[in-house]
């Protein structure tokens, strides 16, 4: 027997192996699923939903297929052939096998010898199927990990809201126009998650036209009546400047900071920009993002707002540019609850002029149906419980000229956000996007104006600067204002909270950089690559000229990050005598060696560039009575919690100095 030969009948056998098993992938149809075949008068529904070994039932005329036929469901190629169960002149049932899982498949009838296709269907595979209520659209049940229903969860699509019944189950009249619903996780329970990320949420499968079945499941806990949130500002992850390194270097500081509270429950937010679209063409997306965020962080649940750039530059309006956060990490509004707090996360970057042509023409506003959604969400939220509305950018903008005070951002949805939690208690607008910091209090402009709590947090970035400095100069990560890199902590106790700062690898018991300004000098940089004289001009009239002569001459500035009017200050000598600390808009040394002049000085630029430190008022400037006294510098925040430092003058000033690597 030749070689050829042999290998010839083993093929035959094979062959016949496989198509006693499972019928040929070869279609009997070859013009898909615009030909299905008239001899069969049936009709396939899009969607059904059944349990695994349950059944689907199909609607027939004549009674041509009969228990005797087998029903072959296909998909990507890999045949399930289906037992007949029952058929009748006008339908016929078949069982769904244990390997079939929800999916989209191809239907198709073995008769006579001959494999027919009948059409398409949309298997939603379930532990138990539910009748439809009645007018619903979306349907489903929300249930414990142990099968027990949750009644009175909050179920929302984004625009209309219902409540589960006492057998946790709800129905949606939904247009579904935003192409998702969610389960407003209630308090007590947590949602099971991918690695970091909740699945308290699912994409539409269907036209609006045809029910489909969307289910939850969300696992019963305990230890919420105090709980911690770590507030997680821009991180601007693409896979350059070493971004990924660093974010990791992060991850691990907030894993040890969770191992050193391991009593406590601890859950995660993050303020948008996730990653940074305008990277997204080299390769580092959303999913991306999942993917690093879940090998680096474990047993955190981290819920996700989006930011601008966490929105598709080559889409075309907002529901596009969203898509790929919804695909990947959640939807672009939603809200959920943690002990006896509510949450909320809108997004507030409208990108209804994106025309997948323009360079993302975005503007800062709550587009869309939010607002009305809102209301509809906090009619199930009671008036004495403090909630917590999250966005990527701020509601108020900082005021340059007047210390603890804010401008409330116009055109933007802020003033209708606001008005819609008035009748709240108490408020908390936590958000990002300006790599700074500041905390407006309710005794601050414009909020002391207001009849209810209102605070706005603007939370710092995990990346800083753009993750620049960290790259220029190791060690000195640190934001545009001079606050390091890090993240926000929250400690709840029933309704109150308490908040506090953590940077990178610091310690979160310091929380001010002090500087003896008489070490402080930039008149001697040697500039390696920009030449451009306007530039220059630029800089030496923002960061030189300040420190030049005498001008701050026996001067210490204090940096004191989530500063707010609630603080206190007080420095004194070493024997005893208070020196006064007067508040005032300042530029941050620190940020101004790490980050402005490796920044600006990478290349020849002709134009000043986006990036680069800037003024705040959580700077305190001490008049000292000689470059040697020595200080003690004593912070107090607003929940009692002093910090303090000795500080020995004359103090050096360097980048090493304040390197957390030393």
């Amino acid at each position: 027997m030749t070689q050829k030969f042999s290998n010839l009948l083993k093929a035959m056998f094979v062959t016949a192996l496989f198509s006693g098993l499972v019928v040929s992938c070869k279609d009997d149809n070859p013009n898909g699923n615009a030909g299905i075949q008239t001899e069969f008068n049936v009709t396939i529904p899009e969607t059904e939903t059944a349990a695994k070994q349950g059944t689907i039932r199909i609607p027939q005329q004549g009674g041509q297929i009969t228990t005797a036929e087998t029903i072959y469901l296909e998909k990507e190629g890999q045949f399930f052939p289906c037992t007949i169960k029952e058929a009748t002149e006008d339908h016929f049932s078949f069982i769904v096998p244990n390997n079939v899982e929800t999916g989209t498949y191809k239907v198709h009838v073995r008769k006579d010898g001959k494999r027919t296709y009948l059409g398409t269907i949309r298997i939603t595979i379930v532990e138990r199927q539910i009748e439809i209520p009645e007018g619903a659209t979306i349907y489903g049940i929300v249930e414990t990990t142990e099968g027990e229903p949750v009644a009175n969860a909050v179920v929302s699509d984004g625009e209309i809201c219902t409540v589960t019944n006492a057998e946790g189950i709800y129905g949606l009249p939904s247009n579904k126009e935003n192409g998702f619903v969610f389960v407003s996780v209630p308090s007590g329970y947590e949602p099971v998650t991918n690695g970091t990320v909740p699945k308290m949420y699912e994409l539409t499968q269907t036209r609006k036209e045809v029910p489909e079945i969307q289910s939850f499941k969300l696992k019963k806990v305990e230890g919420q009546d105090n709980f911690k949130v770590i507030f997680m500002g821009d991180k601007h992850l693409a896979n350059r400047t070493q971004d990924v390194v660093q974010y990791k270097k992060f991850c691990a500081d907030v894993m040890n900071y969770k191992a050193s509270n391991g009593g406590t429950k601890i859950y995660g937010i993050t303020l948008g920009d996730l990653t940074w679209d305008q990277y997204w063409k080299n390769g580092y997306l959303l999913s991306n993002y999942v993917k690093t965020v879940n090998e680096n962080i474990k047993d955190l649940i981290i819920y996700n707002v989006i930011g601008n750039h966490d929105h598709d530059p080559a889409a075309i309006g907002n529901h596009a540019a969203v898509n790929p956060m919804l695909e990947n990490v959640a939807p672009a509004w939603y809200s959920f609850n943690i002990g006896q707090c509510h949450f909320v996360v809108l997004d507030d970057i409208d990108c209804s002029a994106y025309d997948g042509v323009k360079d993302r023409p975005y503007k800062q506003n709550i587009y869309g149906v939010q607002l009305e959604w809102l209301k509809k969400d906090l009619s199930y939220v009671d008036k004495s419980t403090p909630v917590y509305v999250m966005t990527h950018g701020s509601n108020y903008s900082y005021n340059t000229s007047v210390a603890n005070a804010y401008n409330l951002r116009a055109n933007t949805g802020s003033d209708e956000l606001i008005s819609i939690c008035s009748s709240f208690n108490e408020v908390h607008f936590v958000n990002g996007h300006l790599h700074q910091q500041h905390t407006m209090m309710p005794a601050d402009v414009p909020a002391n104006t207001y009849s209810n709590k209102v605070y706005e947090h603007n939370i710092p970035a995990v990346c800083a600067d753009w993750w620049y400095s960290g790259y220029y100069t190791p060690g000195c990560h640190v934001c545009t204002d001079g606050v390091p890199a890090g993240y926000a902590i929250f400690d709840f106790t029933g309704k109150n909270v308490k908040w506090g700062y953590k940077g990178t690898g610091m310690d979160e018991k310091i929380l001010f950089r002090a500087y003896d300004l008489n070490n402080v000098d930039f008149s001697n940089v040697a500039w390696k690559n920009l030449k451009d004289s306007k530039v220059i001009d630029t800089f030496r009239s923002r960061y030189e000229t300040p420190y030049a002569g005498d001008k701050r001459k026996n001067q210490v500035l204090i940096n004191v990050w989530n500063w707010n009017s609630g603080y206190k200050i007080e420095v004194k000598t070493a024997n005893g005598e208070t020196l006064a600390a007067t508040q005032i808009n300042e530029y941050d040394p620190l940020s101004i060696a790490a980050l402005s002049i490796p920044y600006w000085d990478r290349s020849a630029l002709t134009s000043v560039p986006g990036t680069g430190t800037t003024k705040r008022f959580h700077f305190f400037q001490v008049q000292c009575p000689d470059a040697d006294t020595n200080l003690e510098i004593t912070v107090t925040d607003n929940f009692g919690n002093v910090y303090k430092e000795t500080m020995e003058r004359p103090k050096a000033f360097s980048t090493a100095a304040y390197s957390i690597n030393k």
